[in-house]
């Protein structure tokens, strides 16, 4: 027979044990609802995301081929009545000019909604295009190297759309000289790193303001590849963004190649 204070003792140990066995198993429940909820979001994230890129595609191959094609048509009749002499061959080549830069400014766009290069020469060369363009147009300088060959086509849109959307702040708000832009293997992970020297900011005004949008565009397209996203800056020391990427989410799944 046991006595009072050991049936007591017992008491507590299975009661506690029993309290604890509950405690575990809502916190495996709660880590169970945080990992389908976070497996949702980043569901619809992607979705979005893809339903987005579609859009941008289709618009950027409406542009380029119906558009583009009927703009080359009335430019090759106006070039026409101009070589013929045309008593009002002054004001068709005005319109000639205009309808060039029209065309210039409508294959900016398409480019910008879907880079044809990206599609067809993979990310390295897309890369490489852009960054071509912003140092012609802004006169930054801008060191480029990348050691990665191969990635699935959806997160060479995501790569490259991180690129875009870090820039686009460099050129905008950072009246910066110089920027260093890499893409690295290293320990399992690929470093995507862009660091400039210009102005910097406060990073929690910035992310916690609605002009933050383009830092939550980039996290958006960093989590959709199980990124990490780390930023770094402080006045007058200019910024560096670095996301890193597990590398098994960037092997070429599908054929598409950096």
């Amino acid at each position: 027979m046991y006595s009072n204070e050991t049936k007591i003792y017992f008491a507590l140990l299975i009661g506690l044990s029993a309290l604890l066995g509950l405690i575990v198993f809502f916190l495996i429940t709660i880590l169970r609802y945080h990992r389908k909820n976070v497996g949702f979001r980043r569901e619809r994230i992607k979705e979005d995301m893809n339903a987005l890129e579609k859009e941008r595609e289709r618009l950027s191959i409406d542009l380029h081929d119906d558009l583009g094609a009927s703009l080359s048509s009335i430019r090759a009749h106006l070039r026409l009545l101009y070589k013929r002499g045309d008593k009002n061959f002054n004001d068709v080549q005005k319109i000639v000019v205009e309808i060039d830069e029209l065309m210039d400014r409508m294959k900016g766009i398409a480019h910008g909604l879907m880079p044809q290069v990206l599609m067809r020469r993979g990310l390295a060369k897309a890369l490489e295009s852009l960054i071509s363009r912003i140092s012609d147009s802004t006169g930054i300088s801008i060191r480029y190297r990348c050691s990665v060959d191969h990635f699935d086509r959806n997160n060479s849109i995501h790569i490259y759309r991180i690129a875009q959307e870090i820039l686009n702040n460099v050129i905008k708000h950072s009246k910066a000289t110089s920027v260093n832009f890499s893409i690295l293997k290293r320990d399992g992970k690929i470093h995507l790193t862009i660091s400039d020297n210009g102005t910097g900011f406060n990073i929690k005004s910035v992310t916690s303001e609605s002009k933050g949008s383009g830092l939550h565009n980039i996290s958006a397209h960093a989590e959709l590849m199980k990124g990490e996203v780390y930023l770094t800056s402080a006045k007058n020391t200019g910024v560096t963004y670095e996301i890193e990427i597990p590398e098994n989410e960037t092997k070429n799944k599908s054929g598409f190649s950096g």
